[in-house]
């Protein structure tokens, strides 16, 4: 806030640097609403100086049709509202009506205004109709997306006129916005929105913009920055913040934000793309866990690029039968029989190679692809079981576990496709689990338990999957119909060396005992982690130690290997030489 004292008028700091700033568009206005300081700026905006505006009304240079609703929005100021944004036209002088979003300030210790504005681009003649209200956020009342743009295209024409000046766009979004959405209900998402508006505006100076540019997504403009490491204390100032409970409504809410930052440059001629790579920079932070900010780079940008090329294959995978199901075992460790298998995705691509999951899943998830995807994994998985059983009377208790994604879970036919499924290929419910990881739940937990109800009447078995690695699951365990739960690998790495991942898997094991829960254990590759495993009182496991994710024919040879030799599960019977591609894959099983 800049300070300002009404009187006299000789007493105000004329030669503030604020109101020297080429493009700051700022006012003091007195209680009466004239005009008492005003910014250099305001010159090339109306075509008129200081001289011609100073002490003047403020509604004199406001557009006749305007000047009732301004005064009607101004008169909304007082002991309960201290800020008030809005839009309205003000004349040029050479005839035309120049656009203006504005943000006023109450200043009661003075009895002052303060105003900044922003032009939107809009010039409209003397009959032109009033400025649209879209160009402002309704909820936040901050700009929106079209005006933020139309900003960062001024700011890329001044700093082609003006070399020195250097700019930058941040490009900022709550960390999983949408659990606190489901969670706690729109209203309270709703508040939190509104409660971050207002903490970006308050920590970032007058001449600089906040946009909402949709959702839970926002836009600052950083003009005249030194270098860049300016934008980046600004986040991080914010990030501190936002780490402080918000209190709404009785609802007390913690959050993080991600931010991604683009510095002008002379490469920048377009608003779109100075925005759209900021937009990128966020999505490579929010990859990080959350409250991480990244610096748009060229890497990024080829990434980007690479992404929608393989994007563009992965919509043609499954119709050129390129999407492959590999199988690896679950394994019943007081005997080590086989008791069944989880399906896994692979992609054998024609020049990549074999693609990773973990490269390829993501991006399927994203685009929507994995519904397609996983409806076909569904239908593989049944009927590659159902011709095992077939074959091999001997072992009819075999099952198949297949992961749902958080796509498919709010996908409305996926109760449809799971039972076309079973009814095509002949394979009894009891028989197919369903996997689902805590992560997916929670973006919409109330759906992944309706959905739940419905599976179990259908007698599927039902998995929580990298169980321990969520923040939620414990306050919706008691409510999920699971049977089983899947014990992160991440625990089991490290059992035999470290007494705390020990303690957190029996802690686990004792809670499933209770709750009359199986538990898997993810990762076994050792004999020691068996070991203590099996003197915990583990049930099943699955891990290198046994075998690698195989294809469909390897699958059937260790089902035969169970039959001939059971209690001698043998384990690597893949392939002996793999390359990196493969490695990739072994290793995001």
């Amino acid at each position: 806030m800049i300070k300002v004292y009404r009187k006299p008028p000789q007493a105000f700091p004329t030669e503030s640097a604020f109101f020297r700033l080429p493009g700051t568009l700022l006012m003091v206005l007195d209680e009466d609403w004239n005009v008492q300081m005003m910014s250099e700026a305001w010159q090339d905006v109306l075509g008129v100086g200081q001289a011609a505006l100073r002490w003047r009304p403020f509604a004199a240079f406001i557009h006749d049709d305007d000047r009732s609703s301004v005064r009607d929005r101004l008169a909304q100021l007082g002991e309960d509202k201290s800020t008030l944004r809005f839009s309205c036209r003000c004349r040029h002088a050479d005839g035309h009506y120049v656009g203006l979003a504005w943000n006023v300030n109450l200043d009661r210790e003075h009895h002052l205004y303060y105003v900044s504005a922003h032009e939107t681009g809009v010039r409209l003649r003397t009959d032109a109709g009033g400025l649209p209200e879209v160009l402002i956020d309704g909820l936040t009342g901050l700009p929106n997306r079209g005006l933020f743009v139309d900003r960062i295209g001024h700011a890329i024409q001044r700093a082609r006129r003006n070399p020195e000046l250097r700019f930058a766009v941040i490009h900022c979004g709550i960390d999983r916005f949408s659990v606190i959405n489901h969670s706690l209900g729109n209203r309270i998402g709703d508040l939190l929105l509104v409660e971050l508006a207002n903490l970006l505006r308050r920590s970032t100076r007058p001449t600089d913009m906040v946009a909402r540019l949709g959702g839970d997504e926002f836009g600052i403009l950083l003009e005249d920055i030194r270098d860049e490491t300016s934008p980046i204390r600004v986040i991080k100032r914010l990030q501190a913040h936002c780490t402080l409970p918000f209190e709404l409504h009785e609802q007390e809410v913690v959050m993080s934000l991600s931010a991604g930052m683009t510095l002008s440059t002379p490469d920048y001629d377009e608003a779109d793309a100075m925005l759209r790579d900021a937009g990128m920079a966020l999505k490579r932070a929010k990859t990080q866990g959350g409250g991480a900010h990244v610096i748009f780079d060229r890497k990024l940008h080829e990434e980007a690029f690479n992404r929608l090329d393989l994007e563009l294959d992965l919509r043609r995978a499954l119709e050129r039968n390129q999407i492959e199901v590999y199988y690896q075992p679950f394994v019943r460790i007081r005997d080590r029989r086989l008791v069944g298998f989880e399906a896994l995705a692979r992609w054998n691509h024609p020049e990549r190679g074999l693609i990773s999951p973990a490269r390829f899943i993501p991006l399927a998830e994203e685009s929507g692809l994995i519904v397609p995807i996983g409806r076909w994994i569904l239908e593989r998985a049944c009927t590659d079981l159902k011709r095992w059983q077939n074959t091999h009377p001997r072992r009819p208790a075999l099952t198949v576990s297949v992961n749902l994604a958080a796509r498919q879970i709010a996908y409305p036919n996926l109760l449809k496709d799971i039972r076309q499924s079973l009814r095509q290929s002949g394979l009894a419910p009891r028989h197919l689990k369903l996997e689902i990881t805590e992560s997916a739940m929670m973006d919409d937990a109330e759906r992944a338990i309706e959905l739940f109800v419905a599976l179990k009447r259908s007698r599927l078995k039902l998995l929580l999957d990298d169980f321990g690695t969520g923040y939620s699951s414990l306050s919706y365990l008691h409510r999920l119909p699971i049977d089983a739960l899947k014990i992160d690998r991440s625990f089991i790495e490290h059992i035999d060396t470290r007494p705390t991942d020990r303690s957190f898997v029996e802690t686990i094991l004792s809670l499933a005992k209770q709750l009359k829960l199986e538990v898997i254990c993810e990762g076994v590759e050792r004999i020691e982690q068996e070991a203590l495993l099996r003197a915990l009182g583990a049930s099943h496991v699955q891990g290198f130690m046994y075998s690698r994710p195989v294809t469909a024919t390897q699958a059937e040879m260790l089902i035969l290997q169970d039959i001939n030799h059971p209690g001698h599960f043998i384990p690597d019977t893949g392939p002996k030489a793999i390359d990196a591609s493969q490695a990739e894959c072994i290793a995001t099983a």
